[in-house]
C-alpha cells in the first residue's frame, strides 16, 4: 500500500499503536494534533483522514471545520473516519456532518486494517468510475462536435437548386440519420449534350466519411477534378469519359488501404437531346427505371464498390427513354429502413410504390415515397441516410 492517510490525534498510546500499525501496513502517514495542522496537511492529498473521536467532540468549534471547503479548494477528497468504538456514525455526524465512517480502535487485532483496505478499495474504484464518466461525457462531446461538422459539410454539398435541362426535369429527397453518413447527389451539365447525374454513398459515418464524401464530390466535379471531363488537344478540347471509364478511375484515385473507407455510388450520363442514358453502378444500389406502362426496371450494370482496386472491370449499359420515363436513384438507406419488428422495406415495397406514383407530379414523388417509408416504420427514425434522387424525360423543350 502507498496511499497517505491523515491521522489527527492527540499523543497516547493508541495514537502510538495506530502509528506503528499503518507504517508496518505500509501507508505513508501524516500527523496532526489539532484540526489547524490537519487543514493545512489536507493540502497533502490524503486518501483517508483518521480522527480521534474524543478530540472531535472536545474541540471548541469543531463542528465549524468547513471540510467540504477545503477539499473543493485543495482539489482533494479524502475519506473522513472518526475513530470510536462506543458512538455510532449518526451520533458523530450531529457534530461533524461531514464525517463518512466510524472505525474501530486499532486495539481490535486486524479489524482496523481489514476496514481500511475495504475502503481505500471502494474509493479507488469510484475515482476509476468518476474518471471513466468523466472520459466518456468528453468523448460524448467530442463526437456531438464532429457529427454536427460533418452534418454542416454534407449539408454544404447538397444542390440548393438543379440545373435548367431541357427535356429532364429532377427532383430529390434527403433525410438524415442522427448518425451523419456519407450520401451525395448531384445533377451536373457537362456539356451542351450531356448531363451527369450521380448518387454516392461512403462507408461508416461522422468526420472520417464526410472528409471522403468531400473529396469524392472535388474529383466529381468538372471544375476541380479531371475524371468526368478530360483535357485534349483536339476540338472541342475536352472528352466526357464513360460511366465505366469514370468508375474504374475512381476505383484507382480511392483504395481502400489508402482510405480506410469505401464507397458506394450509381453514376448516369444523359444525353438530353436523344434521352439516352448510359450508366454503371459500383456495388450501388440498382437505379429504377419506371415505364410509362408501369413496369419497373433494374438498371444493374456496373461491377464492385469503389475501393477494391479493379477486382472486376466495370460494366455499363444504355437505355432508351420515351417521355413520361423516370429514374430513381436511391441510397441503401431507403431499401433497408426498417420498422418495429426488424423487417426491412425493401425493393419490392420500393418498385411498387414508384409504380404507383408513376402519374404524380415529380416535384412530390420523392417526397411520398418517404412518407411511405414513414408509415411503414410506424414513425421509427431512419438507421441510415435516405437519398433519393429522381429524373424524368419529359421530351418537351422548356424556355
Amino acid at each position: 500500500m502507498s496511499e497517505k492517510i491523515l491521522l489527527t490525534h492527540r499523543p497516547s498510546e493508541v495514537a502510538e499503536t495506530l502509528h506503528e500499525t499503518l507504517r508496518a501496513a505500509g501507508f505513508f502517514l501524516l500527523q496532526s494534533q489539532d484540526f489547524v495542522m490537519a487543514a493545512r496537511q489536507l493540502a497533502e492529498r490524503p486518501a483517508l483522514w483518521l480522527i480521534e473521536a474524543e478530540l472531535l467532540l472536545e474541540t471548541p468549534g469543531a463542528r465549524l471545520v468547513d471540510f467540504p471547503r477545503l477539499c473543493r479548494e485543495q482539489e482533494t477528497s479524502p475519506l473522513a473516519c472518526a475513530l470510536s468504538d462506543e458512538l455510532s456514525l449518526a451520533q458523530m455526524q450531529r457534530h461533524a456532518p461531514w464525517l463518512q465512517e466510524i472505525l474501530p480502535r486499532p486495539t481490535l487485532g486486524g479489524e482496523l486494517l481489514i476496514r481500511l483496505e475495504s475502503l481505500l478499495r471502494v474509493r479507488r474504484l469510484r475515482y476509476e468510475r468518476n474518471l471513466a464518466q468523466k472520459l466518456l461525457l468528453a468523448k460524448q462531446l467530442e463526437i456531438d462536435a464532429n457529427r454536427c461538422s460533418a452534418a454542416t459539410i454534407q449539408k454544404t454539398l447538397l444542390p440548393s437548386a438543379f440545373p435548367h435541362v431541357n427535356q429532364f426535369a429532377f427532383d430529390a429527397s434527403f433525410q438524415p440519420c442522427d448518425k451523419v453518413g456519407g450520401d451525395l447527389y448531384a445533377v451536373t451539365q457537362l456539356d451542351e449534350n450531356q448531363v451527369m447525374a450521380y448518387l454516392f454513398d461512403v462507408s461508416g459515418h461522422g468526420i472520417p466519411a464526410a472528409m471522403v464524401t468531400v473529396a469524392v464530390n472535388q474529383s466529381l466535379s468538372p471544375h476541380t477534378g479531371m475524371i468526368v471531363k478530360q483535357p485534349i488537344s483536339a476540338p472541342p478540347y475536352y472528352r466526357l469519359p464513360s460511366p465505366a471509364e469514370v468508375l474504374s478511375a475512381l476505383d484507382e484515385e480511392y483504395p481502400l488501404e489508402r482510405f480506410e473507407k469505401f464507397f458506394t455510388i450509381a453514376y448516369l450520363l444523359i444525353d438530353q437531346h436523344k434521352g439516352t442514358v448510359r450508366y454503371s453502378c459500383a456495388g450501388h444500389p440498382p437505379p429504377l427505371l419506371v415505364r410509362r406502362n408501369g413496369s419497373v426496371e433494374r438498371l444493374s450494370a456496373g461491377g464492385t464498390l469503389i475501393g477494391l482496386g479493379g477486382v472486376v472491370p466495370y460494366g455499363e449499359a444504355q437505355v432508351q427513354l420515351t417521355p413520361g420515363e423516370r429514374i430513381f436513384l436511391y441510397s441503401d438507406g431507403v431499401t433497408e429502413y426498417r420498422n418495429a419488428h426488424g423487417e426491412l422495406f425493401g425493393e419490392e415495397r420500393l418498385c411498387h410504390r414508384l409504380k404507383e406514383l408513376r402519374r404524380w407530379p415529380l416535384a412530390g414523388a420523392c417526397n411520398k415515397v418517404l412518407e411511405a417509408l414513414y408509415d411503414f416504420s410506424r414513425g421509427g427514425g431512419p438507421h441510415d441516410d435516405v437519398t433519393l434522387l429522381a429524373i424524368e424525360y419529359t421530351g418537351r423543350t422548356t424556355p
